[in-house]
């Protein structure tokens, strides 16, 4: 490809934990490597899910908040402005094209088993899938190994301190996650919020069997649910997180002081959590991802030892699984083909503009819950659109849930 052939893939809207937005930024870099384009991220304040806040966007940090804790992936300044300029920067048309790559895109890391991976295939409940697990953390380590994702060294730094000054000899690890864990697509097994004394059995038997085990590493989003663990095993525990933990269900991402620190602070309980020698954690993102940087700690997952949800397939998933497989490859092939993106024309701090004929704000939201206006008739958004609405509709006729001990069955 010569250099005036070249085409950049602008990655500039995701999902919203900090987690979750490595998530969303590296399916989208998956997406350029298959469509031959070089990638930059720009995290801007409205780079939730196209017009939402950014919860960790902070302006005096700067106007891109991936640079707040990684190192940059791209171009940017004047040199970015002269490449819209010469019309070589492409980004996702629709919110529709960003949940493809996050549930319909087979060949997508998955952090969470839905769409594909809990309609066609299930890998939400049931025995631990561990070969599929195992796959989508290999698909995000290249991006760690080929050196694309890299820390930035200050939080590197802060991180190799507090391990040398506390972390001695074997550690435990704990993740536990609280404050607003719900059902996003995952089911009612993994969504169940996993309480500290459910941990306590197993903390145990792990020290029980490593008597030399004097340090306990706790992660978790809850204050209360620390000091319960410090209670219950005092001179133990030890933690890093301070202004990123709640007292009630509300997130702290959600408030509006010191947010690019509290991100900090989800990293350093990440990589922290990575060089412990055992974790126990429940269905959440940072302790996923904590086994995403190191392969080789062993691991428990509290949601799926303990499902008190069974699913069952419904008699309309016979019908349903294969259009979910055969409109999610066609909406693939079209995506590659095209649809996926529109062309960047302008960029203006938070405000992209994209669509050469018929020019328009990519920032079709202005808060985290308002719904996107309708898009053009027979549009790249207008097509995307639908083939998310239908492959949605299409799932919830696959799995019911009965509670075990033979309630009544769930419609969920």
């Amino acid at each position: 490809m010569s250099e005036t052939d070249e085409r950049y893939l602008l990655i500039c809207n995701t999902s919203d934990g900090l987690i979750a937005q490595i998530n969303g930024v590296v399916v989208q870099l998956q997406f350029a490597r298959r469509l031959g384009m070089k990638p930059i991220v720009y995290l801007h304040e409205r780079s939730y899910m196209f017009g939402g806040p950014n919860p960790y966007f902070d302006a005096d940090q700067g106007q891109n908040a991936w640079d707040y804790y990684f190192e940059p992936i791209g171009v940017s300044g004047d040199e970015l402005t002269n490449l819209v300029a010469d019309g070589k920067v492409w980004t996702l048309s629709t919110a529709s094209e960003l949940v493809r790559l996050f549930r319909w895109e087979a060949d997508s890391w998955y952090m969470n088993p839905y769409g594909l991976n809990r309609s066609v295939r299930n890998h939400a409940d049931g025995p631990y899938p561990t070969q599929w697990w195992q796959e989508q953390r290999d698909q995000a380590r290249v991006f760690l190994n080929d050196g694309t994702v890299k820390f930035q060294k200050a939080i590197l730094s802060e991180v190799n301190a507090f391990a040398a000054a506390k972390f001695s000899g074997n550690v435990l690890g704990l993740q536990l996650r609280g404050s607003d864990k719900f059902d996003f697509g995952v089911g009612p097994n993994l969504s169940r919020k996993i309480v500290p004394e459910e941990y306590f059995p197993h903390i145990d038997r792990y020290l029980s069997e490593n008597p030399e085990c004097d340090r306990i590493f706790v992660a978790t989003d809850q204050r209360q649910w620390l000091k319960t663990v410090e209670t219950a095993y005092p001179d133990h525990v030890i933690s890093y997180a301070q202004l990123s933990l709640s007292e009630s269900d509300d997130n702290m991402f959600h408030h509006q002081e010191k947010k690019a620190a509290r991100g900090t602070e989800v990293l350093a309980d990440m990589l922290l959590l990575s060089r412990c020698r055992y974790i126990i954690k429940c269905h959440a993102a940072v302790g996923e991802m904590a086994l995403v940087l190191n392969p080789d700690i062993p691991f428990i997952d509290l949601n799926y030892v303990n499902q008190p949800m069974t699913a069952h397939h419904r008699p309309m998933r016979m019908l349903a699984a294969p259009l979910i497989r055969l409109m999610a490859g066609l909406w693939k092939r079209l995506a590659r083909k095209g649809m996926a993106l529109e062309q960047v024309v302008a960029i203006n701090g938070s405000d992209i503009v994209v669509g050469k004929n018929h020019p328009r704000s990519l920032n079709t939201k202005k808060s985290a819950n308002d719904k996107a206006p309708r898009a053009r008739l027979f549009s790249r958004r207008f097509f995307s659109d639908f083939f998310d609405w239908s492959l949605m509709r299409l799932s919830s006729l696959c799995i019911r849930y009965q509670q075990t001990g033979g309630q009544a069955p769930s419609d969920k």
